[in-house]
């Protein structure tokens, strides 16, 4: 049959040369063996990829929840203020379950009287939950939220304040 040896008839059979047929050189190996460590490997390049998109994502829950809660002191205050509450600072910042300090501003016009326009500003600082902080990185440090009113009654409790909760 010449220098190659043909194995198997018909069509898409290969032909292997002579030299190679009979021989034990090529190890045979059960399926899967020789890919044994590639999913360790694959693992290990994509776990830290994972990780950072988990703890991205937790960052960013956490960071809205203060960004929510700035917003609820801001109206809660507002709100108090525009009936004139007696305990309008303690009760502003009771309303606000935040992790860092923040400064709560009232400021009322020189009138004081009903009808008037009042303001109030709350500013919060944002920290990282993890402590690695490349929330930081995307997002400014400090969060200010303001809301005006209109006094409903005289504001006879409080003048223009700035208090640090």
């Amino acid at each position: 049959m010449g220098p190659s040896q043909r194995v198997g008839s018909g069509y898409g059979k290969s032909i292997i040369p002579r030299a190679m047929v009979g021989t034990t050189d090529m190890k045979t190996r059960p399926s899967g063996q020789k890919d044994r460590g590639a999913n360790l490997v694959e693992f290990a390049i994509l776990m830290p990829l994972l990780l950072l998109l988990l703890l991205g994502m937790v960052e960013f829950g956490y960071v809205f929840a203060e960004f929510n809660e700035t917003r609820h002191g801001v109206h809660e205050g507002a709100r108090l203020a525009a009936v004139d509450d007696g305990n309008l600072l303690t009760n502003t910042c009771n309303s606000m379950d935040l992790a860092n300090a923040v400064d709560v501003e009232f400021f009322d016009s020189a009138n004081e009287a009903a009808g008037e326009i009042g303001t109030v500003t709350v500013t919060a600082t944002i920290s990282s939950l993890s402590g690695v902080s490349f929330v930081e990185v995307f997002l400014p440090p400090t969060i200010t939220e303001s809301a005006d009113f209109k006094l409903e009654q005289p504001s006879t409790n409080w003048d223009s304040a700035l208090v640090t909760c």
